[in-house]
């Protein structure tokens, strides 16, 4: 890593809420991050060389970062990727203008994916595991809002639900947190697609969630139930209720 590193300065990369830190740096004109992850992450969606894992066996199938580097010692993980080309969504929102349709697209292209020989998990079950561990650990994100929901009131009250009302699943490809900061586009429209952390097997309402969620917050109401309205399927609220939950706290 030192060695291709050089000695070009890192920039912190402050976007996001995971326990890994990422950094910027420049190699002549080309741009490169480096992301790490202490090594009790290693079996959680944290996981560096998951993610690495991830992009591998994505390369082909979508725009993702190629990964020029991925390693791990005893104190942790480390991989280094080549940036994708264009600008977040997240920008786009900042200026006013349309994501809805890219959204649109982005979930057709993830969801569209095989997984019949997909080798990552991150259905329901194997999440509520991860944050057991977590919580056994006390790494879960303490800041959580837990009153938007009546009768949570501690984190392992969050989990009792969870467990209680697992929904049955329809499984798809996902990438487990899709939302405007992990979707780029470029100038021809192309999208493009990082943080793969999470990405796997998972629910179809997973991304629909994220994504349903992700427009109420940052663009509004009327954008967000737009984007429920275009679905090719009715709505499900409860399983997009359950996903939101489950997210709380990571």
């Amino acid at each position: 890593m030192d060695s291709f590193i050089g000695d070009a300065p890192l920039q912190r990369d402050e976007v996001g809420e995971s326990p890994c830190q990422v950094y910027r740096f420049q190699r002549g004109t080309d741009v490169f991050f480096l992301k790490t992850s202490p090594s009790i992450y290693a079996d959680t969606t944290y996981s560096v060389m998951r993610e690495a894992g991830v992009l591998a066996w994505l390369s082909g199938r979508l725009s993702v970062p190629e990964v020029v580097l991925a390693a791990q010692d005893g104190d942790g993980e480390c991989m280094i990727t080549r940036a994708v080309p264009g600008v977040p969504l997240s920008s786009l929102v900042a200026a006013g203008k349309p994501v809805t349709g890219l959204f649109r697209e982005a979930l057709r292209q993830v969801q569209s994916l095989p997984v019949a020989d997909c080798p990552f998990d991150t259905s329901a079950a194997i999440r509520l595991r991860e944050l057991e561990y977590l919580m056994r650990e006390g790494l879960i994100d303490h800041d959580c809002d837990l009153e938007q929901w009546p009768g949570l009131s501690t984190p392992q009250d969050l989990l009792h639900h969870l467990r209680a009302t697992t929904p049955a699943e329809d499984l798809v490809f996902s990438h487990g947190d899709l939302g405007d900061s992990n979707v780029f586009v470029d100038a021809g429209e192309r999208l493009h697609f990082i943080d793969w952390g999470r990405g796997g097997k998972a629910d179809r309402w997973l991304d629909i969630a994220f994504v349903h969620r992700n427009l109420i917050e940052d663009v509004s109401e009327r954008a967000a139930a737009s984007f429920l309205k275009e679905l090719d399927r009715h709505d499900a609220p409860a399983k997009r209720l359950f996903f939101e939950q489950l997210d709380e706290l990571f």
